[in-house]
C-alpha cells in the first residue's frame, strides 16, 4: 500500500486508544515502530508500506517489557504511573524514572533497539 493509502487507513480505522504503529515495508525485511503521530508526519504518498498495525500504551508496553524483562517496571504513584527503567548509560547502569507517557516508551524503545527493531 501507498503513504496515501495508509494515511487513509489511519484516519478510517485509528481509535482514541491507537498510539503506536508498528508497520513493515514491502519487502517485509522488517518492522519498525513509531508514534502515530509522527510517523504520519514523516509518511509520503508515494512511499510503498507493507503493512501497518496499531498499538495501544498496553501493547507497547508488552514489546518493552520483552525487549528489557526485569529492567523496567510500572510506579504507581499519587500524581499518576511512571516507569523505572534500568540501562546502560555512558558511566555504567543507571536507573532512570519518567512518566508513563507513549514519549517515554518510544525512547526506552528506540534506545533498547537502538533504532533498529526487528520483530
Amino acid at each position: 500500500m501507498t503513504g496515501s493509502d495508509v494515511l487513509k487507513k489511519i484516519n478510517e480505522s485509528r481509535t482514541p486508544e491507537d498510539v503506536f504503529v508498528k508497520w513493515n515495508r514491502r519487502e517485509n525485511d522488517f518492522a519498525d515502530y513509531d508514534l502515530i503521530d509522527r510517523f504520519v508526519e514523516n509518511l509520503s504518498a508515494g512511499e510503498e508500506i507493507g503493512e501497518v498495525y496499531f498499538l495501544t500504551m498496553d501493547e507497547m508496553w508488552r514489546e518493552i517489557k520483552r525487549l528489557t524483562g526485569e529492567r523496567t517496571r510500572i510506579i504507581k504513584t499519587a500524581a499518576g504511573d511512571n516507569v523505572e527503567w534500568r540501562h546502560e548509560g555512558k558511566s555504567g547502569e543507571t536507573t532512570q524514572t519518567c512518566p508513563y507517557t507513549p514519549d517515554t516508551l518510544m525512547t526506552i524503545f528506540d534506545v533498547e533497539t537502538r533504532g533498529d527493531a526487528i520483530g
